[in-house]
């Protein structure tokens, strides 16, 4: 990527947007960019593994902007854009990887909030851009940290984009600023995350409820293992 973050033009110049699928907030910045960007691309996200149109990797672009994408962006992409490749991560620095809500909630975690950071190769990993937080208490569920959770990360996409095209050297002042914040050393994976919904026989009670706090949502449930069979909470 190269040292210049901000293409001196009133618009974005080529943007491509990585969204989710059915996302409402993912819309939001969408829409946003439509109107910011001299040519607009569009890549809407459906699965973890997915493969991208390699019409994607023809094009040259002056931002890429991520949000929910499960796409991880590999060099053949970030090599083709002139000012920065931005990325919009559900959880503050010291949570990285997947499942950072579950972790957070189960370790009783005070706060929450997300994290907008250049992208390099190492998931998570970074310069960081702009961080937003809010507290959180144990009366809190999985679902209503998320949600508060997207619509804070809307916010800083937003926030974050209008200030690129308002100020030319936003994003390396916001570097500068917080060059001093690190990212936790620790990753989870979609493994971790798996096993983590796991379960042990043994736990006590105060853990299991827990547990079942950090990890029950209408979709993903906490399960059991016992001789074989699985057990899912209902």
């Amino acid at each position: 990527m190269k040292s210049s973050y901000y293409s001196k033009m009133n618009s974005l110049g080529v943007v491509l947007f990585m969204g989710r699928n059915s996302c409402p907030y993912s819309n939001r910045i969408k829409k946003l960019l439509e109107k910011s960007s001299k040519k607009f691309y569009y890549f809407e996200s459906k699965r973890i593994g997915e493969k991208i149109n390699k019409k994607y990797l023809k094009l040259n672009y002056d931002y890429i902007f991520c949000f929910r994408s499960y796409y991880i962006l590999k060099n053949n992409i970030l090599k083709k854009v002139k000012n920065a490749a931005i990325n919009f991560h559900p959880g503050p620095p010291e949570y990285r990887g997947t499942g950072c809500i579950n972790y957070a909630l189960y370790e009783n975690s005070r706060f929450y909030g997300c994290t907008a950071h250049l992208i390099s190769e190492k998931v998570d990993n970074g310069k960081i851009i702009g961080i937003k937080k809010f507290n959180i208490s144990k009366k809190n569920s999985v679902t209503e940290v998320l949600i508060k959770t997207y619509e804070t990360m809307t916010n800083l996409a937003i926030s974050t984009i209008k200030d690129i095209k308002k100020y030319p050297d936003f994003i390396e002042n916001q570097i500068l600023k917080n060059k001093n914040i690190r990212w936790s050393k620790k990753i989870k994976t979609l493994k971790d995350l798996n096993n983590f919904y796991q379960i042990d026989k043994n736990i006590k009670k105060n853990d299991l409820l827990n547990k079942i706090r950090a990890t029950d949502t209408p979709k993903f449930k906490p399960y059991l293992k016992l001789h074989g069979k699985k057990f899912i909470l209902e």
